[in-house]
């Protein structure tokens, strides 16, 4: 490339958005809505952040960020792999098989065999797929991995590989990082209200694996859930919304 060129492809970054990139092994923009923003990390000042649009490519030194209510979906043909950003969330990609999560919530979903590097601000963990899941960041710099449907597996450096099991969320926490406790998640009740899931106008590629997974819980587990997590504010620090079915209240404790 020369000189010329690359000041051409800098600029372009600022006033075409559609043209973000031109790499072959980029993300896709296939959705937005709302504002979402893309940030050069190699440029500095006001030039460096532009609004993302349908069909622009994200490639690794763009940092992507949404507004309150907004979202994105980005994708790779390559490794045929589904990315959904939620609202107020901060992420990058640093290749296609590698994501950082600075804060909010993502979904993704694979069908790659190839693993896939998880990282937030803390911690770090290798999923080896097929499946889909949803990352949170938390307070404490890890981050929750909520697995909708996987035959795979999540590996942290302290903790080893656990298999991974639809609606069995994990904590992955530290640095170096180790799994924290796991809790059953209703899967039925999160594929009603997650707008990572019902809020996209197209349908996920493994949305069929999806609806086997919640199939599969709610045969095995017959009762309600009576919880609902919140964040981690420290590795030995999780929030519970606890339902008190009697007086139909719900209270909050700390475990």
């Amino acid at each position: 490339m020369t000189p010329n060129s690359s000041i051409f492809f800098k600029n372009a970054v600022v006033f075409s958005t559609a043209f973000l990139c031109m790499s072959a092994s980029s993300l896709k923009v296939k959705y937005t809505h709302g504002k979402v923003e893309a940030a050069d990390l190699e440029l500095k000042g006001p030039d460096s952040v532009s609004l993302v649009e349908v069909n622009a490519s994200i490639e690794h030194n763009f940092l992507i960020a949404t507004g309150k209510g907004s979202r994105t979906e980005l994708s790779s043909t390559e490794n045929h792999t589904t990315w959904r950003l939620g609202s107020l969330s901060v992420s990058k990609w640093p290749s296609l098989n590698e994501c950082w999560i600075h804060s909010g919530s993502l979904l993704c979903s694979t069908k790659t065999e190839e693993p896939i590097k998880i990282s937030s601000t803390k911690s770090t963990a290798s999923f080896h797929g097929p499946g889909t899941f949803i990352i949170e960041a938390t307070t404490n710099g890890g981050f929750k991995f909520i697995p909708l449907e996987s035959c795979g597996s999540l590996t942290t450096t302290n903790g080893g590989t656990k298999e991974v099991k639809g609606g069995r969320m994990l904590l992955v926490i530290g640095d170096p990082s180790n799994f924290g406790d796991a809790y059953d998640i209703d899967l039925m009740l999160m594929l009603k209200s997650s707008r990572l899931i019902n809020s996209f106008p197209t349908q996920l590629g493994r949305h069929k694996q999806i609806g086997v997974s919640v199939y599969v819980q709610q045969m095995k587990i017959r009762g309600k859930y009576d919880a609902l997590i919140g964040d981690a504010t420290s590795e030995d620090n999780l929030q519970l919304w606890k339902f008190n079915t009697d007086k139909g209240k719900v209270r909050f404790s700390n475990n």
